[in-house]
């Protein structure tokens, strides 16, 4: 019987730390947003850089989500990935990266 309550015990304590400790998780703020962008421009950004940005969550700020979307549909139309002289997108892609980017910098958040 006591082995059972020290496993109990123990598997219990198990259970509560794992409900206490959340795993970690990262939150792109305006400026990781902004840097990516400017990376994108010039670039230096890498097919996964642009592929973490567009799967992350910004429940955490509503602006950041708009601006998010709005770099999923240019992905859609202008992605060309790491084929063109180290650039992802399209001239006409990175024009409307371009503009979006002056977007977020004006954002208060």
């Amino acid at each position: 019987m006591a082995v059972f309550v020290i496993t109990l015990f123990i598997f219990l304590v198990v259970i509560g730390v794992l409900l206490w400790v959340k795993h970690p998780h990262y939150l792109m703020t305006k400026t990781d947003v902004i840097a990516l962008l400017q990376k994108v421009l010039v670039g230096q950004a890498s097919e996964n850089d642009w592929a973490i940005f567009l799967s992350s969550s910004f429940r955490h700020c509503p602006e950041l989500e708009v601006i998010r979307e709005a770099c999923a549909a240019i992905d859609e139309r202008e992605y060309l990935g790491q084929a063109r002289a180290d650039y992802l997108f399209s001239d006409k892609g990175l024009e409307e990266l371009k503009r979006i980017l002056v977007r977020v910098e004006c954002l208060n958040v």
